[in-house]
């Protein structure tokens, strides 16, 4: 296979520069970690999801400088220092990225969970978190993406550590964005919920800025205090997306002591108060909120339930029955293991989108029926939850007459794109949504002779690596060398690398594909074993984001491909994609660990 030249690509022995990869450690909207080696130390590495372009619409490079810019000013105990950014594989050109010391630890919630962390902790940890908002907040900087995601707790000591500072506002900084800078929506409070509304009515304001005020930290520090005494989210992201919204601009949380019966008060109380709709009537500072939290350690800290170890979600399910809308934080699967241990799982502190799908819903609704602030009004929206993806620019190629193009106003679609960024954008209709199949609908649908298969012949439960065998090189590369190929739906045949009883085998899958403009979709239902034995399977194809399905060539041609044009198959119903190599994942029996796997946002799919 070729050398890697997109950080997608990178795999365990890849290098960039002299730092040599060890594993991915997450992926997110703009960018990719990894844990890296350079002369017997470990670091963490964080690459931009594009790479350098005046043409980006997203400014992914600009928010990736503007993250090193704030850590190099910043010097804090609670803050990594960067030691080290450049952009790869080209200079001018390449993946920005940069270097900062390793943490062998989890984020918040899991750290909680592995560690049964008493109350008595976590609020030790809140408070060291506090203390890096007060030398931020003090320098006129927010951070504007605080989650228990962005917060590391190192293994050994507790220490913690607040990162992905790519949303930063820096009061001495360029404007990056107009209206309001990405963030994790159900972390935001009322005020931004409200501007971005005002933004999206028939007489928005012209030319404004949500100003960027400590108050919406804190803010998000109450949705951390809510979620570590109840293991639940405040408002629940499980609905409709205008209900969540005005959820948060007026209504009340659920009581946490109805969550969770043996919370203390004095912490109720004070998370509801940190999430009042009001700015004003929140704690005055992060320094107010740290200390309160430490007299209330203090006065209380010896009592029981202070002292309980933390219970994890799946051991609270009997709560759902007091609150059924409630929305039950995910528990990952590797609670066990040690940090030092974890590598799928820990990919879920970068799992966490920007904006949700749903928004983009809501904002298509606001435009066109003009309905200012009557939410509940809203057509209904996509309920699924998952990363935004990167964007790349689209082909040039003409989508198919078949596919009729969603017709957003060209003035909701430029106000989108100012505000959201045009990735986002594109998710409110700027862009076609052609007809796919349903990968989570087959896998569901699965016969029990097919679930049974990956128990019998000892597979092990994660993500296959394959290659197609099916299609037409669209360069004078080989299938074997990794060309680009042309793919038409129809039937598909593909090698899968397996280790089974500690033996890697290559075994053959064939099954059928269903082409898009901007997705491949393979599905199998046969597996052929080396003495020629046939097992039925249910397996689907996922990309490096265990996102279900292969981008085409058209959507995001990778950097690189040397497709030769007089190679691609014009016809109609083809496309090229990028590289024959995929992951297959296979369901299982009940109880078979699956590999989280998720749909590509609309505009992706």
């Amino acid at each position: 296979m070729r050398n890697a030249l997109r950080p997608d690509q990178l795999r365990a022995g890849s290098r960039v520069r002299d730092f040599r990869v060890v594993r991915r450690l997450g992926v997110g909207g703009f960018a990719f970690v990894f844990l890296v080696r350079r002369g017997g130390h470990r670091f963490t590495l964080k690459m931009a999801a594009r790479a350098a372009s005046e043409k980006d619409p997203d400014k992914v490079d600009a928010w990736m400088r503007r993250e090193v810019a704030s850590l190099e000013h910043l010097e804090h105990p609670n803050l990594l220092p960067v030691l080290e950014w450049g952009r790869w594989p080209e200079p001018p050109t390449g993946y920005g990225y940069f270097v900062t010391p390793y943490v062998s630890g989890s984020t918040l919630h899991v750290w909680r969970w592995r560690e049964r962390a008493p109350l008595y902790r976590s609020v030790g940890v809140l408070c060291e978190l506090l203390k890096t908002l007060e030398a931020l907040h003090e320098r006129g900087i927010c951070h504007r993406d605080v989650k228990a995601d962005n917060l590391l707790v190192r293994q050994g000591d507790d220490k913690s550590f607040l990162i992905d500072f790519g949303t930063v506002h820096l009061p001495w900084a360029r404007v990056l964005t107009e209206g309001i800078a990405p963030g994790t929506l159900y972390c935001q409070p009322p005020e931004v919920v409200l501007f971005l509304v005002s933004l999206l009515s028939e007489d928005p304001p012209r030319g404004e800025r949500l100003e960027a005020r400590p108050s919406a930290d804190l803010y998000a520090v109450g949705v951390l205090l809510y979620e570590i005494l109840t293991n639940y989210r405040p408002f629940s992201t499980r609905v409709p997306l205008e209900q969540l919204l005005a959820a948060i601009v007026s209504k009340p949380p659920t009581e946490p002591g109805l969550l969770a019966p043996g919370a203390p008060v004095s912490l109720c109380a004070l998370a509801l108060r940190l999430l009042a709709k009001e700015p004003e009537q929140r704690p005055p500072s992060a320094r107010a909120v740290r200390e309160e939290l430490e007299r209330l350690r203090e006065q209380e800290g010896h009592t029981d339930s202070w002292q309980a170890p933390a219970e994890r979600p799946s051991e609270r399910d009997r709560t759902r029955t007091l609150s059924p809308d409630a929305d039950m934080l995910e528990e990952p699967s590797g609670l066990e293991s040690s940090p030092a241990e974890e590598s799928r799982s820990s990919k879920q502190a970068l799992r966490a989108g920007r904006w949700p799908v749903r928004l983009m819903a809501l904002a298509l609704g606001l435009g066109l029926l003009g309905i200012g602030w009557m939410l509940a009004s809203a057509p209904p929206a996509p309920s699924e939850k998952g990363t935004q993806p990167v964007s790349a620019p689209v082909h040039s190629e003409p989508t198919p007459s078949s596919v009729a193009p969603i017709q957003t106003p060209s003035r909701l679609c430029a106000l989108l794109t100012s505000v959201l960024g045009l990735t986002t954008a594109q998710l409110a209709g700027c862009a076609t949504a052609p007809v796919r199949p349903d990968p989570v609908g087959y896998l569901a649908s699965c016969s029990p002779e097919a679930r049974a298969t990956p128990v019998k012949l000892g597979l092990p439960p994660q993500d296959h690596a394959s290659f197609l065998k099916t299609g037409i090189p669209a360069s004078d590369e080989t299938i074997e060398e990794g060309a680009p190929l042309n793919l038409k739906s129809g039937p598909v045949t593909a090698a899968m690398y397996v280790d089974m009883k500690g033996q890697e085998l290559r075994v053959m899958i064939s099954g059928e594909a269903v082409v898009t403009p901007n997705r491949v979709y393979l599905r199998f239902d046969r597996l052929q074993m080396p003495d020629g034995t046939t097992w039925p399977i249910c397996g689907v194809a996922v990309d490096d984001l265990y996102e279900y399905g292969i981008v085409t060539y058209a959507k995001h041609p990778f950097l690189g491909n040397k497709v030769d044009p007089a190679r691609i198959d014009k016809s109609p119903g083809s496309v090229v994609i990028n590289d024959p190599r995929f992951e297959t994942v296979l369901q299982g029996p009940e109880g078979y660990p699956m590999p989280h796997v998720k749909l590509p946002p609309p505009d992706w799919r």
